[in-house]
């Protein structure tokens, strides 16, 4: 049985490497394929570059060079009509990359499944970019019309998509960590430092996490430290200059590099508008971080529980303030996230319920 895997326009194994993604994908998707498929095919939106990298029957399929790969998305079905023949069941990582899944599903009738992670066009919206919203609405359509099942990380995606009729094809399968590798480390911690992770865009918001510090008992000794890229970079440096806070930006990075700041924080910060289900919330909760967040939609936070939740920048302060002054109750809600995640999301086990779910839609 041979699987061919889509990845996102534009996506490839150079972007993943950039990322930082590149090892998680390889380890935690790629190698279990391969063990489970007589052949995997991944589709790339770039050339050969990182093949490499590859583990034993996985065969990059790169793009044509000179071919844009917004056009790429819509040729790529008569590229390949003997290789895609052969393939039994397309994996599609995230629905705005679909478009060529459905086509193929036209020409050639393969099924697929695809992963529906988020509100698309909310996103967008929140990054105020009106014209892509309506362009991913339009895109992601097709891609859950024409799915064999629909996977969806979080309750709120799921009862989203069963109200718009897709009930039958929709299975919940939640982004997954793996518990061994992301996990507490005895070294000492840095109590006043604050960690939170994500592209600096309007929907992570990492504003507010400006605001919430400099509302702070304790903002001269936090140091703030922010890995990821993005468009409002300038204007969070002058925010933090403005409100004389200590940030430091980090670019993004392999998750082993990546491991050690989890686990040194004292406290890990999502203040984000809204969210599928953030993988970086579940690296923070394996790693027994101390988590403060607000209640977007597809929190696993529980508030008091697995950590502390609140909806404005002075209650978040005040929570960040406990955080910062109780090691005890850091320490309580770290290990109750540990809990919670090695308990429902330990990415081993969920990748072979995806295999199973593969394996079986051709039949």
């Amino acid at each position: 049985m041979k699987l061919g895997l889509l990845l996102t326009p534009g996506d490839s194994l150079k972007k993943q490497y950039q990322s930082g993604q590149l090892d998680r994908l390889v380890s935690y998707y790629l190698k279990p394929y391969a063990k489970d498929f007589d052949r995997v095919y991944l589709f790339s939106y770039a050339d050969a570059s990182f093949r490499s990298k590859l583990p034993p029957k996985v065969v990059l399929v790169p793009k044509p060079k000179l071919i844009p790969y917004r056009a790429y998305q819509l040729l790529l079905p008569f590229f390949y009509p003997r290789l895609i023949s052969g393939i039994s069941v397309f994996r599609v990582f995230q629905a705005t990359g679909g478009l060529p899944a459905a086509l193929m599903r036209l020409i050639y009738r393969k099924p697929y499944v695809v992963t529906y992670g988020y509100d698309y066009a909310q996103f967008a919206h929140i990054d105020q970019r009106p014209g892509l919203a309506k362009l991913l609405n339009w895109a992601t359509l097709p891609s859950l019309k024409l799915a064999s099942k629909i996977i969806v990380t979080s309750p709120e995606v799921e009862r989203d998509l069963k109200r718009r009729g897709y009930a039958e094809k929709v299975v919940f399968l939640p982004n997954g960590v793996d518990p061994r590798v992301f996990k507490p480390a005895p070294r000492s911690k840095k109590p006043y430092q604050v960690l939170t992770v994500g592209r600096l865009t309007h929907q992570k918001n990492h504003q507010l996490m400006l605001k919430i510090v400099s509302l702070s008992r304790h903002r001269s000794k936090i140091d703030l430290v922010i890995v990821g890229r993005g468009p409002l970079k300038k204007s969070l440096i002058k925010t933090a200059k403005k409100l004389k806070l200590k940030l430091t930006f980090l670019p993004p990075m392999f998750h082993q590099k990546l491991l050690s700041y989890y686990q040194q924080a004292g406290v890990f910060a999502l203040t984000s508008k809204i969210e599928g289900q953030p993988k970086v919330l579940l690296e923070a909760l394996s790693c027994a971080c101390a988590t403060l967040t607000t209640p977007f939609a597809g929190n696993l936070v529980k508030d008091n529980h697995t950590g502390l939740v609140a909806a404005t920048a002075p209650g978040l302060a005040r929570k960040l303030d406990r955080l910062l002054v109780s090691p005890k109750l850091a320490f309580r809600l770290g290990r109750a996230g540990r809990r919670f995640v090695k308990e429902n999301f330990d990415i081993k086990k969920l990748i072979y319920q995806e295999i199973e779910l593969l394996k079986s839609c051709p039949k």
